[in-house]
């Protein structure tokens, strides 16, 4: 592709994802993953990163579409994403162009009903579950003893604290939760034990430690 054609791509490219960062709730969430993954792909090229764990569920679904698209070039990604866009709103460029359309502080794209992502939330706003997630024991254990959070308590996905934790086979994060009175047989919907995560993901000494607790 000729520079100047890629140019103006890469122009239209960027009025496009600040048109959709302004536009999220109004997006449903299949064209919210498939603008995702063509936002990733455009950005970051192929999708290279291990897939989230057993819990992650946004987080697979995420990474699914992205890795989905396989060796699709850069502006490849670029044209369909401009081009669901369009589908979406015909006159989305005019409204941008015009003024009448002005994009919210964040990242080009989310998936679900969020308007932002984990990513973009400053450390005020994360919860004990986004400190969890990112493995920051000392974060966690300041929610369960400082602010008196149940460790037992569970997100709007139905997941516990100790369901991330196995998850991510962090040993230190569970022996900590587990200190704290966390319960290893809640339940997840209507899933397994505990232990099935770290199991299915190969976290020996996680699995050790629910099964010593068990005994």
């Amino acid at each position: 592709m000729p520079m100047e054609e890629c140019l103006q791509l890469q122009d239209i490219f960027a009025k496009a994802t600040n048109y959709v960062k302004s536009s999220t709730d109004k997006l449903d969430s299949t064209r919210l993953l498939y603008l995702y993954a063509r936002y990733k792909q455009a950005n970051e090229g192929p999708c290279n990163t291990s897939r989230p764990g057993f819990f992650d569920f946004r987080g697979k679904q995420k990474w699914d579409a992205w890795k989905g698209l396989g060796s699709m070039s850069g502006q490849d990604a670029m044209k369909e994403y401009i081009g669901e866009v369009t589908r979406f709103d015909p006159e989305w460029l005019e409204k941008i162009d015009s003024g009448k359309v002005k994009a919210k502080a964040g990242m080009g794209i989310t998936v679900s009903t969020m308007a932002r992502t984990e990513e973009d939330l400053a450390d005020n706003e994360k919860t004990i579950f986004d400190w969890c997630a990112e493995e920051n024991i000392d974060r966690v254990a300041s929610f369960l003893h400082d602010r008196k959070v149940d460790v037992n308590c569970k997100n709007k996905e139905g997941m516990a604290l100790m369901h991330w934790a196995c998850d991510r086979g962090n040993k230190d994060m569970v022996e900590m939760l587990l200190n704290h009175k966390a319960d290893i047989n809640i339940r997840v919907g209507n899933s397994a034990v505990l232990c099935l995560p770290a199991v299915s993901c190969g976290h020996v000494p996680v699995v050790k430690i629910l099964l010593y607790q068990r005994d």
